[in-house]
């Protein structure tokens, strides 16, 4: 598990009925993300080459705005584990989010200590990723 949660970077995407929620249970975990509501927003952090270990996204944007922001998580230079929130999850949701390369998705209502673990597990499979990476095992076989 990741050894100081304090310094996991958080990207949190929040739509307008969940902000209010997500902010409080971030914060009261001492974890500070950068929030953004908007797709536009995004642009600033991928051209200063900000790296998040976890981009926390709602599975309910408008098609558009989803699809702009996850394309501008792919941008990064190094991608986030990438989890999605909704208040209920389908398989066809759990798996379209595994399939576009998402790490999971949690349901709501989360507590404090289920937001948690799945901020850090996503963390977590993040920095094995860039383990993998930078020890250029790509996990392929040739």
């Amino acid at each position: 598990m990741v050894e100081n949660h304090g310094k996991v970077r958080i990207l949190a995407v929040l739509s307008s009925d969940m902000e209010g929620d997500i902010r409080r249970q971030l914060s009261l975990l001492d974890l500070f993300p950068t929030f953004i509501n908007r797709a536009d927003e995004l642009g600033h952090f991928v051209r200063n080459g900000e790296i998040y270990q976890v981009a926390l996204l709602p599975a309910h944007l408008p098609d558009m705005d989803w699809w702009t922001i996850w394309g501008e998580l792919a941008l990064l230079n190094r991608r986030p584990a990438i989890l999605v929130y909704a208040h209920t999850a389908t398989f066809q949701l759990w798996s379209g989010v595994l399939e576009a390369g998402g790490y999971d998705v949690i349901v709501e209502p989360f507590t404090r200590e289920k937001l948690k673990e799945a901020v850090l597990r996503a963390a977590e499979s993040f920095e094995q990723q860039r383990d993998l990476d930078s020890s250029g095992d790509s996990g392929e076989l040739e």
